[in-house]
Protein backbone atom coordinates (compact mmCIF):
# COMPACT_ATOMS: atom_id res chain seq x y z
CA UNK A 1 0.00 0.00 0.00
CA UNK A 2 2.82 2.68 0.96
CA UNK A 3 4.46 1.57 -2.81
CA UNK A 4 0.92 3.42 -3.94
CA UNK A 5 1.43 6.98 -2.53
CA UNK A 6 5.86 6.66 -2.54
CA UNK A 7 6.94 8.44 -5.80
CA UNK A 8 10.43 8.52 -6.46
CA UNK A 9 10.33 12.11 -6.63
CA UNK A 10 9.09 12.33 -3.00
CA UNK A 11 11.97 10.47 -1.56
CA UNK A 12 13.17 10.66 1.47
CA UNK A 13 10.23 13.32 2.77
CA UNK A 14 7.40 10.91 1.48
CA UNK A 15 6.45 10.10 5.28
CA UNK A 16 7.07 13.73 6.69
CA UNK A 17 4.83 15.26 4.22
CA UNK A 18 2.13 12.49 5.06
CA UNK A 19 2.16 12.77 8.50
CA UNK A 20 2.01 16.40 8.62
CA UNK A 21 -0.56 17.00 6.00
CA UNK A 22 -2.92 14.56 7.84
CA UNK A 23 -1.89 15.79 10.96
CA UNK A 24 -2.77 19.53 9.48
CA UNK A 25 -5.82 18.09 7.57
CA UNK A 26 -7.37 17.05 10.89
CA UNK A 27 -6.50 20.36 12.71
CA UNK A 28 -8.55 22.30 9.56
CA UNK A 29 -11.23 19.16 9.47
CA UNK A 30 -12.32 18.58 13.34
CA UNK A 31 -13.22 22.57 13.95
CA UNK A 32 -15.32 23.03 10.35
CA UNK A 33 -17.12 19.52 11.56
CA UNK A 34 -17.88 20.91 14.63
CA UNK A 35 -19.00 24.64 13.01
CA UNK A 36 -20.94 22.21 10.15
CA UNK A 37 -22.95 20.52 12.69
CA UNK A 38 -23.43 23.19 15.23
CA UNK A 39 -25.24 24.91 12.43
CA UNK A 40 -27.25 22.06 11.05
CA UNK A 41 -25.53 22.15 7.49
CA UNK A 42 -23.29 18.98 8.29
CA UNK A 43 -24.23 17.25 4.77
CA UNK A 44 -22.16 20.27 3.60
CA UNK A 45 -18.81 18.81 4.21
CA UNK A 46 -19.48 16.75 1.68
CA UNK A 47 -18.48 18.99 -0.77
CA UNK A 48 -15.12 19.04 0.69
CA UNK A 49 -14.55 15.98 0.70
CA UNK A 50 -15.90 15.07 -2.51
CA UNK A 51 -13.51 17.63 -4.01
CA UNK A 52 -10.50 16.69 -2.14
CA UNK A 53 -11.25 12.86 -2.54
CA UNK A 54 -12.83 13.12 -6.24
CA UNK A 55 -10.90 16.17 -7.50
CA UNK A 56 -8.20 16.37 -6.05
CA UNK A 57 -7.65 11.84 -6.24
CA UNK A 58 -8.65 12.13 -10.16
CA UNK A 59 -5.94 15.37 -11.10
CA UNK A 60 -2.51 13.52 -11.24
CA UNK A 61 -3.71 10.55 -12.91
CA UNK A 62 -4.98 12.55 -15.62
CA UNK A 63 -3.05 15.40 -15.53
CA UNK A 64 0.06 12.97 -16.28
CA UNK A 65 -1.96 11.47 -18.91
CA UNK A 66 -3.52 14.40 -20.66
CA UNK A 67 -2.05 17.24 -18.96
CA UNK A 68 0.10 18.95 -22.08
CA UNK A 69 0.41 22.61 -20.06
CA UNK A 70 2.12 22.53 -16.57
CA UNK A 71 2.83 24.93 -13.94
CA UNK A 72 5.15 24.50 -10.63
CA UNK A 73 4.62 24.33 -7.00
CA UNK A 74 7.36 23.89 -4.33
CA UNK A 75 6.85 21.78 -1.64
CA UNK A 76 7.55 21.57 2.29
CA UNK A 77 10.94 21.80 3.24
CA UNK A 78 12.70 21.99 -0.09
CA UNK A 79 13.15 24.16 -2.64
CA UNK A 80 12.72 21.27 -5.33
CA UNK A 81 10.15 22.40 -8.26
CA UNK A 82 6.82 19.75 -8.60
CA UNK A 83 4.77 20.46 -11.79
CA UNK A 84 1.25 19.89 -11.74
CA UNK A 85 -1.39 20.31 -14.96
CA UNK A 86 -4.13 22.42 -15.48
CA UNK A 87 -6.05 19.87 -16.88
CA UNK A 88 -5.58 18.14 -13.40
CA UNK A 89 -6.86 21.23 -11.70
CA UNK A 90 -9.51 21.51 -13.83
CA UNK A 91 -10.52 18.00 -12.19
CA UNK A 92 -10.74 19.70 -8.75
CA UNK A 93 -12.94 22.00 -10.52
CA UNK A 94 -15.52 20.48 -12.02
CA UNK A 95 -15.81 18.17 -9.41
CA UNK A 96 -16.78 20.94 -6.90
CA UNK A 97 -18.96 21.97 -8.69
CA UNK A 98 -20.93 19.12 -9.58
CA UNK A 99 -20.85 18.60 -5.63
CA UNK A 100 -22.92 21.60 -4.83
CA UNK A 101 -25.25 20.57 -7.54
CA UNK A 102 -25.70 17.79 -5.69
CA UNK A 103 -26.19 19.35 -2.33
CA UNK A 104 -28.28 21.88 -4.16
CA UNK A 105 -31.05 21.50 -1.41
CA UNK A 106 -29.11 22.84 1.75
CA UNK A 107 -28.73 26.29 -0.41
CA UNK A 108 -31.61 29.04 -0.94
CA UNK A 109 -31.04 30.49 -4.49
CA UNK A 110 -28.49 33.29 -3.83
CA UNK A 111 -26.41 31.13 -1.64
CA UNK A 112 -26.42 28.22 -4.26
CA UNK A 113 -25.53 30.98 -7.41
CA UNK A 114 -22.77 32.53 -5.19
CA UNK A 115 -21.43 29.10 -4.31
CA UNK A 116 -21.33 27.99 -7.85
CA UNK A 117 -19.71 30.92 -8.75
CA UNK A 118 -16.80 31.05 -5.59
CA UNK A 119 -16.17 27.88 -3.99
CA UNK A 120 -15.36 25.63 -7.05
CA UNK A 121 -12.49 28.84 -8.30
CA UNK A 122 -11.31 28.84 -4.40
CA UNK A 123 -10.54 25.42 -3.90
CA UNK A 124 -8.88 25.18 -7.72
CA UNK A 125 -6.99 27.71 -5.95
CA UNK A 126 -5.89 26.35 -2.69
CA UNK A 127 -5.12 23.21 -4.63
CA UNK A 128 -3.37 24.83 -7.33
CA UNK A 129 -1.21 27.00 -5.31
CA UNK A 130 -0.64 24.71 -1.74
CA UNK A 131 2.78 23.04 -1.69
CA UNK A 132 3.55 19.68 -3.45
CA UNK A 133 1.91 16.54 -1.38
CA UNK A 134 0.22 19.31 0.98
CA UNK A 135 -3.36 20.16 -0.80
CA UNK A 136 -5.59 18.83 1.77
CA UNK A 137 -5.24 21.17 4.48
CA UNK A 138 -5.89 23.75 1.75
CA UNK A 139 -9.12 22.52 0.49
CA UNK A 140 -10.20 21.54 3.49
CA UNK A 141 -9.72 25.61 5.04
CA UNK A 142 -10.97 27.15 1.79
CA UNK A 143 -13.82 25.28 1.14
CA UNK A 144 -14.93 25.22 4.41
CA UNK A 145 -14.28 28.78 4.94
CA UNK A 146 -16.06 30.05 1.99
CA UNK A 147 -18.93 27.82 2.69
CA UNK A 148 -19.17 29.39 6.30
CA UNK A 149 -19.10 33.05 4.61
CA UNK A 150 -21.60 32.55 2.26
CA UNK A 151 -24.42 30.83 4.99
CA UNK A 152 -23.17 33.96 7.43
CA UNK A 153 -23.65 36.36 5.01
CA UNK A 154 -26.56 35.03 2.12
Amino acid sequence: MFRSFDRPEDRPLTLTWLYTQFIATYLVLIPLLAYFESHNILPLIMIIIIANGVGDGLAEPIGVRYGKRKYTTYALFTKKKYTRSYIGSACVFVTTFIAILVFQQYFNSVQLITALFTIPILITLAEAFSPHTWDSPLIYGTGGVSMMVIFIIL
